[in-house]
């Protein structure tokens, strides 16, 4: 066994006050706890060291870390966190290393692009490499049509974008929709663009249609009112 380090007032104000180790340092260099260094100290009546000496020591230390932190931070290309991981430093410590020096930290736009560059896996992907890439499609929730990016296509809007029941009607029929004309959804349901389910016709057509159907659907709900109320006769009647 390993005889141990003798742990007097002398030794220890030499580690602390000469050699200015951080208490620390001492406890490790003695072999023994922090705790027991300062209970020594106490003990033995050792001043602890001004802040401006404390101080002064800890930027001689962090002073000779700064050409590998240079190396680590512009050569490397590693993130300001990681260089302080691997020097053993505060953040603080190297913040003030780097100002001292004039060395500039990344603005917070080179620091995305450098982690794209680095961990592509955790950059948004574009167009079709984006896992919620569905060929441009956009449900609008409003109106309940579907529209899909085309630019190209002369019934695009400004954003580029063309009803997909126009674009499903004209793959159909091999031919572009008329000027004046409208696609209708014979079931009234706007996003089944399947090609049976719709026609073209003119706006007036689709005027007369609309009509009709406005009319059944007032004639289907007058029904639906008298066959409540003839339930509700039934219920009464019944013991």
């Amino acid at each position: 066994m390993p005889k141990p380090i003798p742990i007097d007032k002398d030794m220890i104000d030499r580690l602390y006050h000469v050699e200015n180790l951080k208490m620390q340092e001492v406890a490790n260099r003695l072999g023994v706890c922090k705790d027991t260094i300062r209970k020594r100290m106490r003990l033995y009546g050792i001043p602890p060291k001004p802040s401006e000496v404390y101080r002064k020591g800890q930027d001689n230390r962090i002073v000779a870390m700064l050409p590998r932190a240079k190396e680590l931070y512009f050569e490397k290309k590693l993130c300001f966190g990681e260089v302080c991981q691997t020097l053993g430093i505060s953040f603080y410590a190297l913040k003030r290393l780097f100002d001292e020096n004039n060395l500039h930290m990344r603005t917070i736009g080179e620091t995305i692009r450098l982690a794209y560059d680095k961990y592509p896996q955790m950059g948004l992907k574009k167009g079709n490499l984006n896992p919620r890439y569905n060929g441009y499609r956009t449900n609008e929730t409003r109106t309940g049509y579907i529209r899909v990016y085309k630019p190209t296509h002369p019934k695009s809007g400004v954003n580029g974008y063309v009803f997909e029941h126009i674009l499903a009607w004209e793959d159909a029929h091999g031919q572009p929709v008329p000027d004046g004309w409208i696609v209708h959804h014979l079931n009234g349901i706007k996003n089944d663009n399947r090609p049976e389910n719709l026609v073209a016709m003119s706006s007036h057509s689709h005027h007369q249609v609309l009509g009709e159907k406005a009319k059944r659907i007032r004639i289907l709900e007058k029904r639906i009112k008298e066959l409540e109320t003839s339930l509700l006769d039934v219920n009464r009647m019944m013991p």
